[in-house]
């Protein structure tokens, strides 16, 4: 009996041990890049789109930063003021560069509810 025990146990470890392996492989389908924002990785500077919402984005005048859409759908980044608006494909991305230092308040020109504001420093 033990020996089936100790049988069915290895086989159930070489099973799942290379789903659980450190390797960059991802061949097991595991997602091994670092989320953006975590511990000891700065965040990227930019505008992140995801939920049907924006990401808070502080950034640098006149610095060109990503406008990342995690969306399956289309979004724009307009400001409300009217000095820019940005068409970002669902899953694309576009780039965008303020020019001034501000605070600008942005929306989605397709979804009205998505509201969101950009500092630039």
């Amino acid at each position: 009996m033990r020996l089936r025990v100790l049988l069915g146990s290895a086989c159930l470890l070489a099973f799942i041990a290379p789903a659980c392996s450190d390797s960059d492989s991802t061949a097991g389908g595991a997602d091994t890049t670092v989320a953006e924002g975590a511990v000891g990785t700065p965040p990227a500077p930019g505008l992140t789109i995801s939920g049907n919402r924006f990401s808070a984005a502080s950034v640098t005048a006149a610095t060109e930063f990503t406008i990342t859409n995690n969306d399956g759908v289309g979004h724009t980044v307009t400001d409300d003021a009217g000095s820019f608006d940005i068409a970002v494909a669902g899953g694309g991305t576009a780039p965008l560069t303020i020019p001034a230092p501000g605070t600008y308040q942005i929306h989605c020109e397709i979804h009205g509810s998505m509201r969101g504001t950009i500092t630039v420093a």
